[in-house]
């Protein structure tokens, strides 16, 4: 029975078990932590349901399936992650709305995606019958299944993407996942042929991503890439960095111009993109860790905690305690 059209694969689960906490107090003690392969293998091992979920975890991959009522149950809506690990995947069916290094966005069956370590990703929701097909894979990994330079997404931290083929060629990368499951559970492979069915998926990847780029205008493409290169530089900065003059500078255009375009582009003001990156950092500070909030004050470089703390709740409604003593 195949592995595409019966064992659906949910990419998000490897997060989301990355952070399963027994109960808020530890939740509070432990900073989130890549989870390792093993350590993945013996909680999915463990995991109880009326039905054992499919999963394979190898060096430096794993492709894992279950039903959606499985995954419901473990899944933090709203809550963000730090991907330490790329995620690649199709959605065959339902809906799914999730943040991806701040940006919103919302997609439905036919959406292949992309998500590179350094991520932060928060979902939002999923529709009963979500279902998505792809694996996880270390930066190990993907270094060792291409003998040539991989793409630029491949390479650059908090890379995310998606395209939208035709039909045909989304049956083309669906026949490579399935292929690849069926090789993963052989007694006996060798791995340099995974590597080079992981080498075919990422080149395919990359030559969809082109189509699509060749075809948008130039006017977008300009405008979207000056949008992506300033998210780029907040998801990196923000912790330290809330002056717009700064991106600015580093994009060498003004402060004014670099407003209004990131404006046009997005329909959301620069400041206010710099503001959600350093809110998303101090939810996690508060959420997954045991420093006083006058530590993340000053870890986020805020003049004090009071100021930290007013900047906090009129972005969110809630203080800093507030928010760390909520249950999600």
């Amino acid at each position: 029975m195949s592995f595409i059209t019966e064992n659906i694969v949910r990419i998000s689960s490897f997060y989301t078990f990355a952070q399963q906490e027994p109960n808020n107090n530890d939740m509070k003690s432990k900073s989130p932590e890549r989870l390792s392969f093993h350590e993945l293998k013996s909680i999915m091992s463990s995991f109880k349901s009326d039905r054992k979920p499919i999963w394979y975890i190898g060096k430096g991959m794993a492709m894992l399936g279950g039903r959606h009522n499985e995954f419901q149950k473990i899944f933090q809506p709203d809550t963000p992650y730090i991907i330490e690990d790329c995620r690649i995947g199709y959605i065959k069916s339902g809906k799914i709305s999730l943040t991806v290094n701040l940006i919103e966005h919302e997609y439905g069956a036919g959406t292949f995606a992309f998500i590179s370590s350094g991520s932060i990703l928060q979902i939002s929701r999923m529709s009963d019958d979500f279902d998505l097909c792809g694996m996880m894979l270390s930066d190990e990994r993907l270094k060792a299944a291409s003998d040539t330079v991989l793409p630029t997404w491949c390479n650059g931290s908090a890379s995310f993407f998606t395209i939208h083929p035709q039909a045909e060629d989304a049956t083309t990368i669906l026949q490579m996942f399935n292929t690849i499951w069926q090789l993963i559970n052989k007694e006996r492979f060798p791995d340099e042929t995974l590597n080079g069915l992981i080498y075919a998926i990422i080149h395919y990847y990359s030559y969809l991503k082109s189509i699509e780029t060749d075809t948008a205008q130039p006017e977008t493409s300009r405008r979207n890439k000056l949008f992506n290169t300033f998210i780029d530089l907040v998801n990196a900065n923000a912790k330290h960095e809330r002056k717009l003059q700064f991106y600015a500078d580093k994009m060498c255009v003004t402060p004014r111009y670099l407003s209004t375009a990131i404006k046009q582009a997005s329909g959301i003001t620069a400041k206010e993109w710099i503001d959600r990156a350093v809110v998303t950092n101090a939810k996690i500070m508060l959420k997954y860790s045991s420093k006083q909030v006058a530590e993340i004050a000053y870890a986020l470089e805020f003049p004090n905690a009071s100021f930290f703390c007013k900047y906090f709740k009129h972005a969110t409604g809630l203080t800093p305690q507030e928010y760390r003593g909520k249950q999600f």
